[in-house]
C-alpha cells in the first residue's frame, strides 16, 4: 500500500510540471456548465443515436476539445456535487452525511472556506453563477426567504448569482438575485397551487417562475451578466442547468424537435442553452479565450414505476439509453448514479477531437482550474482538500493518469471507493442475508456492469479498499498522500 501511495504523489507532484501561464490580461474566462440529472449517455457523442436525439452543440464541443469517458460525481444526487464543485470537498465531511438540502434547510458552506469564487476571485475574476443552487441559505433552518438572505450565494465569492433556490420546481417558485427574491413587491404571502412533488407554493410577492420558461430566463440572464463585463475582464461563470430534472418541461420552441418524447426535447434544450452561450461567446469575439467544462451533477433518473406517461419511460422504450449501459441511475450506489459526460473545451489551448480515459470527477474541477489558470496560487492544502488537478490529462489526453482514490456517497450515505480499476462498495448494513446490503467489490476493468461480486473471493483488495476508505474519512485526501 505504501508503494501505492508514493506512486500517487509522483503522479500529483508530476502533473504541476506541465504549465501553462496567462499573464492577467490574458487569462481566459470559464464557463463550468453542469446539467442536471443528465446520464453518461444522453448525448450523440456519448453513444445516444442521432435518430432519437440531436445534440450538436455538446457533440461539437467534444471534437473540438478532451472527451473524459470515466468522469464521475461525488454523489449520486443533487447536492453533494455542487458542495464538491464550490469547495472542492466531500460533502460527508460536512453535517449532511446522506440525501441532499432541503427547502428550508440553511445554508451547507461554511462562509470562512476560500471556495472555488472566491479563489477566482484572488485571481482577478468576475464571478457569476446562475441557475439551481441546492445549496442552502441563511444560517438557520428557516420559514420563508423573505429579507436580506445571510449567507446567501454572494456570500461564497460570487460577484452576482441569480438562483432556484432548490430544483426546478421547487416550493419557493422564485429566483433569488443576489441576496434578494427577485421581483420582490411586499412582504405578502398567499400560499397557493402545489408543486410537481404535492407540496404548496409559499406564494410570495414576486413573480413566480415560469417551469418551462426556466431554461431560457437562466440562459438570458447568464448572457446579460457577461454582456455587463468590459470586454477585456476575465470571469467565471458556474451556470447551474435545470433541466432535465423533472418534472420533465422543455422550452416551448422545443417541444417535438426529437423523437424521444418530452425527455429528449429536453436534453435538446439544454443542447440549445448551451449553443445559445457559445454564440454570444463567438459575437463578442471572446470564443478563443474561454475554457468550457461540460458536466452533469450525477447520473440520469429512471422511474421505478415503468408506465410509458412518464417521459424518461417513453425514451427509453424508442431506444435512448440514458445512463449508457451502466447499471443504476440517480440515488443508486452503482456507476449510472455516478458516471457523467464530461468535456474540457479551449480552441487552441488542448488538442481537439481527443479522448482521455484519466479517472477525473467533478470535485477536481477546482483543482484543476487553480492549476491551469492559476498555476495553484495561493493554494493551501487545506483549499480544495479532495480535489486534484487533471491538467495533465488535459494537455496529454492520449496517456492514462491514475488517479488517487475517488469516494462516492448513494442518496442514503452509503460509500463506494474506485481505486486502480476497482470499486468497493461498502456494507450498507448488518442485515447480509439481502445481497444488496453485503460489502461488495467489482473488477470494472472486466466487469463495467456491476455483475459479479469478489468480495468474498479477493480478500486482500477488500482490505486495501477498506484501509484507504478509513484513511480518507479520517483526514483529508490530499493529506493523506501528502503525509506519506
Amino acid at each position: 500500500m505504501q508503494r501505492s501511495i508514493k506512486l500517487y504523489l509522483i503522479i500529483i507532484v508530476s502533473s504541476f510540471s506541465n504549465s501553462i501561464i496567462f499573464s492577467q490580461s490574458k487569462k481566459p474566462n470559464v464557463i463550468v456548465f453542469i446539467a442536471d440529472d443528465f446520464g453518461y449517455g444522453s448525448t450523440n457523442i456519448y453513444g445516444a443515436q442521432e435518430a432519437l436525439i440531436k445534440t450538436p452543440n455538446v457533440n461539437k464541443l467534444a471534437k473540438e476539445g478532451v472527451k473524459f469517458t470515466n468522469a464521475y460525481t461525488t454523489g449520486s444526487v443533487c447536492t453533494p456535487t455542487r458542495y464538491a464543485l464550490m469547495t472542492g470537498q466531500y460533502s460527508w465531511r460536512t453535517k449532511l452525511k446522506k440525501g441532499v438540502v432541503n427547502m428550508n434547510d440553511p445554508a451547507l458552506i461554511d462562509v470562512k472556506r476560500k471556495t472555488l469564487p472566491k479563489y477566482m476571485q484572488s485571481l482577478g475574476y468576475k464571478t457569476a453563477m446562475v441557475g439551481k443552487w441546492h445549496l442552502g441559505f441563511k444560517e438557520k433552518k428557516f420559514n420563508n426567504l423573505l429579507g436580506d438572505i445571510y449567507p446567501a450565494p454572494t456570500d461564497y465569492g460570487l460577484d452576482y448569482s441569480f438562483a432556484l433556490p432548490n430544483n426546478l420546481d421547487d416550493g419557493h417558485k422564485v429566483y433569488i438575485e443576489n441576496n434578494k427574491i427577485y421581483g420582490l413587491r411586499s412582504d405578502k404571502i398567499s400560499p397557493y397551487g402545489k408543486s410537481f412533488y404535492g407540496k404548496q407554493y409559499k406564494g410570495y410577492d414576486a413573480p413566480q417562475r415560469v417551469t418551462e420558461q426556466v431554461t431560457d430566463d437562466l440562459t438570458n440572464k447568464s448572457i446579460e451578466w457577461m454582456k455587463s463585463l468590459d470586454k477585456d475582464q476575465p470571469f467565471f461563470l458556474y451556470y447551474a442547468a435545470a433541466a432535465v430534472h423533472h418534472p420533465i418541461v422543455p422550452s416551448p420552441q422545443m417541444r417535438g424537435k426529437s423523437n424521444a418524447g418530452a425527455y429528449g426535447d429536453f436534453i435538446q434544450d439544454i443542447d440549445r442553452s448551451l449553443g445559445d452561450l457559445i454564440s454570444f461567446l463567438e459575437e463578442r469575439g471572446i470564443r478563443e479565450n474561454t475554457i468550457i467544462i461540460f458536466a452533469s451533477d450525477n447520473g440520469g433518473d429512471i422511474p421505478r414505476k415503468k408506465n410509458l406517461v412518464m417521459p424518461e419511460n417513453f425514451a427509453i422504450n424508442k431506444g435512448l439509453q440514458i445512463n449508457g449501459d451502466y447499471k443504476g441511475d440517480k440515488h443508486t450506489i452503482w456507476d449510472g448514479g455516478f458516471r457523467i459526460p464530461f468535456i474540457v473545451n479551449h480552441l487552441n489551448k488542448i488538442k481537439e477531437n481527443k479522448i482521455s480515459e484519466t479517472t477525473v470527477s467533478t470535485v477536481d474541477i477546482y483543482g484543476f482550474l487553480a492549476d491551469y489558470v492559476g498555476n495553484d496560487k495561493g493554494l493551501d492544502l487545506e483549499d480544495a482538500p479532495d480535489s486534484y488537478s487533471f491538467k495533465k490529462a488535459v494537455l496529454k489526453p492520449d496517456q492514462f493518469y491514475e488517479r488517487p482514490p475517488l469516494v462516492h456517497r448513494d442518496a442514503q450515505g452509503r460509500k463506494a471507493i474506485r481505486f486502480e480499476g476497482w470499486k468497493f462498495i461498502e456494507e450498507k448494513n448488518k442485515d447480509t442475508k439481502k445481497k444488496m446490503n453485503a460489502e461488495m467489490l467489482f473488477s470494472l476493468t472486466k466487469d463495467k456492469k456491476e455483475s459479479t461480486n469478489l468480495a468474498k473471493t479477493e480478500k486482500a483488495v477488500v482490505n486495501k479498499a477498506k484501509n484507504y476508505l478509513s484513511k480518507i474519512i479520517e483526514k483529508s485526501s490530499k493529506e493523506i498522500w501528502k503525509n506519506n
